[in-house]
């Protein structure tokens, strides 16, 4: 019996990738630089026009399940809006599932970090000032670098990281893998794919097993399960009537984060309009409402 179902799994997140940003407009810029061996082990660094920095630096980490996707998809959109405010942005390529399980990619993010902030003065980067974004699996992904930075076991390197990460961005992250079933039951909104008992779905692909057979596992990749009271600033984006991801997810999270981290750490804003993937998460109010809050602690 094959719990993964590459095909349908693919289908559903194919178009995420599709459509391209145009970057034309952005003149200084270094594409596909490697951070590691992999094709995917790959980013793009793009710095405002002006100045000699060193500038602070969004990452952006592509969704698309953990099983597709890439790093110059149309959901890095609303960060591009960075560069004109002054912010390097770096949008970062990684291993996919099934090729790649978790914590593989988690890895390569953190290998991503590691390396620019090698080279950050080649690049007018300011290590000292960076900002993790991402959409859907890359939210999530962006989380989990965020609350396991300086972590030994998930950074695999002795002694305090080469950066310091001071925000974090999360458009309709999973966060707990195994109450996103009750919670699209509780709410009753519609959704995209309904559950197969028989059949896996992306996330059991990413992490390379049912995970309904590893639940205490499956904490090691829960957002929910990693924060702590030192973790970074978290702004939560998500729609309400999300059909992929319930809006659930960042609310949990963000009374997680509420408890553990106290008052003011997480932001949080469920949309009544935005659905998963919205391009309209580029309105000129969403890009200013995510400046507005990654300028706070970027100074």
């Amino acid at each position: 019996m094959n719990i993964f179902p590459e095909d349908e799994i693919s289908k559903m997140f194919g178009r995420i990738g599709e459509a391209e940003m145009d970057v034309s407009g952005i003149r200084r810029k270094f594409l596909n630089c490697p951070y590691g061996e992999d094709k995917r082990q790959a980013l793009d660094i793009y710095l405002p026009n002006e100045g000699d920095g060193p500038f602070p630096a969004v990452f952006f980490l592509h969704g698309g399940g953990w099983v597709s996707g890439v790093r110059s998809d149309k959901q890095a959109a609303p960060f591009m809006h960075g560069v004109r405010r002054g912010y390097a942005v770096v949008a970062v390529g990684y291993r996919l599932a099934p090729a790649a399980h978790y914590p593989d990619n988690l890895f390569d993010v953190k290998s991503a970090l590691r390396w620019v902030a090698e080279n950050a003065e080649t690049y007018l980067i300011d290590s000292g000032r960076f900002a993790l974004a991402g959409a859907s699996a890359g939210a999530h992904l962006a989380l989990m670098a965020a609350f396991t930075h300086g972590v030994a076991v998930f950074d695999g390197v002795p002694g305090r990281p080469p950066y310091t990460v001071r925000a974090v961005v999360s458009q309709f992250a999973p966060t707990d893998f195994m109450s996103a079933d009750r919670q699209f039951e509780e709410s009753d909104y519609p959704r995209a794919a309904p559950p197969k008992p028989e059949r896996g779905d992306a996330s059991d692909m990413m992490f390379g097993a049912r995970k309904s057979d590893v639940p205490n596992l499956v904490r090691f990749m829960n957002p929910v399960d990693n924060v702590h009271p030192d973790i970074p600033p978290v702004l939560l984006l998500h729609g309400r009537y999300d059909p992929i991801v319930p809006y659930q997810q960042s609310v949990e999270l963000y009374d997680r984060i509420t408890e553990l981290a106290g008052e003011g750490r997480a932001e949080i804003e469920i949309s009544d309009e935005y659905l998963h993937a919205d391009p309209r998460y580029s309105d000129p109010e969403n890009v200013e409402r995510i400046f507005s809050f990654i300028s706070k602690y970027m100074e």
